[in-house]
């Protein structure tokens, strides 16, 4: 084989040798690249009220996601309690429950004038009915005050009914709170964890190159030397003879220039 056919092999050989070294370091560069690209992704985070799931989001904790639901369930009942509510109703409930407990005294107040009345003489006269019906107007005036104050009870029941619907909602979305910062927390160490998996990655990629380089610079050097040697007697040199063997696909037993008997 002519000369400039061995160097032209042993180029086109450490062009090959070189490309799989580049492809080897772009491999190694891709594979960095994506482990800093799974790291830079959320992932699962774990709190005391709950946590976040990249998949579903941020969630409470059986505990608190329990606790949520009581609050919610009262709310909801406060809210149907307040839809059958009848002010005149439960105002007029009052009135019944006041007026019962108040009936007695009334009744007591009026035996005691009576007796009083006939004791001094005066039970049927004009004075007597005069006085009677002072106190029976008196009476009237009080009743007319439980109605009033039975309203005013009716109002107030329904502020509480309101109020505790309202507490009770306020205090189902504070629990639903609970589980506002995982995701934000989560994406905090995502980005955490890019910053150093994209530096190592680097460093990683850099040196794959780097010893890429170094593989392919030896090779080229081996090569060169190879193409700089001489050619011995006959015409065929030990490194022309190891470079047809390997082009041609068969291999010439090596010897050392100089010395036929190895």
């Amino acid at each position: 084989m002519a000369p400039w056919m061995i160097q032209l092999g042993a180029s086109a050989l450490g062009g090959i040798l070189g490309n799989k070294q580049a492809k080897k370091a772009q491999g190694a560069a891709n594979q960095q690249a994506d482990w800093a690209m799974d790291q830079s992704q959320q992932q699962a985070y774990q709190g005391m009220f709950g946590g976040y799931d990249p998949e579903s989001g941020e969630y409470l904790n059986t505990e608190w996601g329990d606790r949520m639901n009581q609050y919610m369930n009262r709310s909801t009942n406060a809210a149907d309690r307040i839809q059958d509510f009848s002010p005149e109703e439960y105002a007029q409930n009052m009135y019944e429950t006041d007026l019962a407990l108040l009936n007695p005294e009334l009744e007591q107040q009026a035996l005691g004038m009576e007796s009083r009345l006939a004791q001094q003489g005066r039970l049927g006269s004009t004075g007597g009915a005069g006085q009677y019906g002072g106190l029976m107007q008196a009476q009237n005036m009080n009743r007319m005050k439980l109605r009033q104050q039975s309203y005013g009870k009716s109002q107030d029941q329904l502020d509480n009914m309101r109020r505790r619907e309202y507490e009770d909602t306020m205090a189902a979305q504070g629990i639903g709170r609970l589980a506002g910062g995982y995701g934000g927390m989560s994406l905090d160490q995502a980005r955490f964890r890019s910053g150093n998996a994209w530096n190592a990655a680097g460093m990683r990629s850099g040196a794959a190159t780097n010893r890429a380089g170094a593989n392919a610079g030896f090779i080229n050097s081996a090569l060169g030397s190879f193409n700089s040697q001489g050619y011995g007697e006959g015409g065929e040199n030990n490194l022309y003879s190891q470079m047809t063997g390997l082009f041609s696909g068969r291999r010439t037993p090596y010897r050392t220039q100089g010395n036929p008997n190895l």
